[in-house]
């Protein structure tokens, strides 16, 4: 087992950096996320009123003549991470144009009721922070369509046919998405190569991990999930023998609290809490252990999408005691063709599933810094099927030197 763990590459190794270059390694991660966020205000034109996938047939003179405000410009195709694309296109019947409308944040909320989807009721209470109710949009359907029985069917429809790019796997990439699954339906996430180096300061031994995630759709947006690490095998340590067996079970709720909306750059936002246990091999019992993530997408200029993670996870330092710390996640990502996308992605304390075995070989009550970078890809196969794997370099003493993941997930 130890020479299946054992992966290094020549030429692949990365360079030992001091304690000044590893804070400044861990502060330029952290910087990337809010880098990345401030490129959503390049754009110079006007923000736009809808997002839509394919450009409108052209009006009329009369049209033209017709319209009491200038048309607003809407972004292109490729202005859209294909995230959201996937999103745009499941929100819609068939030969219907995938198109989102986002209301005015200076609009009166019951003005958009009436004129957009014919609600009758004129004498209304007002309503409180208007512009934060036009800001926050948790229905999909209702941006797609305005015909409340129309945007109904399509929500049902989407629930009838599995398609796992939206959303799409969770453990291709570090952090997790926003989105949740459709009610009713499930993905099995899983990684049979799961090969992590020893730290470079020695605390830490190799491992192999078999890691799996499945995902249930309670509603349209409320997920359950269950994860592990799966079968695992630690290499040999000092005085420490190698050890095989099991990684505790989490259980996980995550949740999605609204989408993205294009025209004020907001990105759409999740929350996911789960619980680390001890049911699995008592060699690898970490003890409970809570944790908590923010999860945010959007999209960025020229297709790029945007992922990232805030949270508070709880780890098991070397005296037995559950220590709480932030953590982040984020992922850069680009599709390259039709189905494959490329990312560029991280972690800073723990990835957004508890991989990492926590510390158990460091005696201190400290809980060291962790930062990881890699590049990595996920292909789908086909409206089930996608595969996925990253290779990743540690950049701190406490990180695995080498990271490397490789998987699919299967959508029932």
């Amino acid at each position: 087992m130890v020479a299946l763990t054992d992966f290094e590459f020549p030429g692949l190794r990365p360079p030992i950096l001091g304690r000044a270059d590893r804070r400044r390694a861990s502060k330029s991660a952290l910087c990337l996320v809010l880098l990345a966020v401030g490129l959503t205000g390049c754009a110079t034109t006007a923000p736009p009123g809808s997002v839509r996938l394919q450009s409108p047939a052209p009006e009329s003179t009369d049209d033209r003549a017709a319209a009491s405000t200038p048309a607003v410009p809407e972004p292109s195709m490729g202005d859209v991470s294909s995230t959201l694309r996937h999103r745009l296109e499941d929100s819609v019947g068939a030969g219907e144009d995938p198109e989102f409308h986002y209301p005015d944040v200076h609009t009166d909320p019951a003005e958009t009721y009436r004129d957009r989807y014919g609600v009758v009721e004129e004498d209304h209470d007002p309503f409180i922070l208007p512009w934060l109710a036009n800001l926050i949009f948790e229905d999909r359907w209702l941006l797609a369509d305005k015909d409340p029985d129309t945007a109904l069917k399509n929500q049902l429809d989407r629930r009838m046919k599995v398609d796992i790019r939206d959303p799409a796997p969770d453990t291709a990439n570090f952090p997790n998405s926003p989105y949740t699954l459709a009610k009713g339906r499930a993905y099995l996430e899983t990684s049979p190569l799961g090969l992590y180096g020893a730290s470079r300061n020695g605390t830490e031994p190799r491992l192999y991990q078999w890691e799996h995630l499945f995902r249930y759709g309670l509603t349209d947006n409320l997920e359950f999930r269950i994860f592990s690490n799966g079968l695992t095998s630690q290499a040999a340590l000092g005085r420490q023998p190698a050890t095989a067996g099991y990684s505790p079970l989490a259980f996980d709720f995550k949740v999605n609290l609204w989408e993205e909306n294009t025209r004020y750059h907001l990105p759409a936002m999740g929350v996911e809490m789960y619980i680390q246990t001890t049911f699995g091999s008592p060699a690898f019992n970490s003890g409970t252990q809570p944790s908590l993530n923010l999860l945010f997408d959007q999209s960025l200029p020229f297709g790029i999408g945007l992922e990232y993670n805030f949270g508070m996870s709880g780890v098991q330092n070397g005296q037995d005691q559950i220590v709480y710390q932030f953590s982040c996640q984020w992922s850069l990502q680009r599709e390259l063709f039709k189905d494959f996308d490329v990312f560029f992605h991280g972690f800073y304390n723990a990835s957004a599933l508890p991989r990492l075995l926590q510390f158990q070989n460091d005696s201190t009550a400290d809980v060291p810094n962790v930062t990881v970078l890699g590049v990595g890809g996920i292909r789908t196969i086909n409206d089930r099927l996608a595969i996925f794997g990253s290779y990743n370099m540690g950049v701190t003493p406490e990180s695995p030197k080498t990271l490397a993941l490789m998987g699919f997930a299967v959508g029932f």
